[in-house]
């Protein structure tokens, strides 16, 4: 079993136990990681739905939303792991001496980089959640009735896992490098803000 980042046992690699453990008790990781555990956990309700729906009755519609929701939830188990890596480097940038102007012209190159990727994968984590949102809206109507709460709930845990997710973006915009980038980073996080409310509330109907 290969550590991830600077000694951590990758998170699918876990038991949970160990993983909410280490939530409750260490620096790292923190709410981008557990973000988007929660976001795959979601992904997987909604699939469950459309998984046994089908097994009662074939539907070639059934099969492209399961096709998705797989992509899905593939590409967001990676991020818990990536979000732990970008911020220990966003730390360890941090952490550089700053003694000289040649230390602090250094360092201060180090943490807009680090904090760029430590914005980014969150908004990867976000865009993939809005994008399982509208999954969840479509897979609805295609699940058995008996699944519907599986389906809600796995709609409401993506909610809050974007929702959270959005929040290392606020924490990290003033460490950006221009003001310019903060901008588009501001931007990109109230768009996908907004986005998700509209797509939260078609969910609740």
């Amino acid at each position: 079993m290969q550590d991830a980042g600077q000694g951590h046992t990758p998170i699918w690699e876990q038991t949970l136990g160990h993983f909410g453990d280490s939530l409750a008790r260490k620096p790292m990781p923190g709410c981008g990681a557990a973000a988007s555990v929660t976001a795959a956990l979601g992904v997987a309700l909604i699939l469950k739905g459309l998984h046994l729906s089908q097994q009662h009755e074939t539907s070639e519609t059934r099969r492209a939303l399961l096709d998705e929701g797989e992509r899905l939830k593939e590409q967001l188990g990676p991020l818990a792991d990536k979000d732990i890596a970008a911020f220990e480097g966003l730390m360890a940038a941090f952490q550089m001496p700053h003694h000289d102007e040649h230390e602090k012209t250094a360092r201060c190159s180090a943490i807009q980089q680090a904090a760029a990727t430590a914005v980014d994968v969150p908004l990867q984590t976000a865009r993939l959640c809005q994008k399982a949102l509208s999954l969840c809206i479509r897979a609805g109507g295609c699940s058995e009735q008996q699944f519907a709460s599986d389906t809600r709930a796995g709609g409401e845990l993506l909610a809050a896992a974007l929702r959270s997710v959005l929040l290392n973006v606020e924490a990290k915009i003033d460490s950006l490098g221009s003001e310019a980038e903060k901008r588009r980073t501001q931007e990109a996080h109230d768009e996908l803000k907004e986005q998700a409310a509209l797509l939260v509330a078609r969910i609740a109907r």
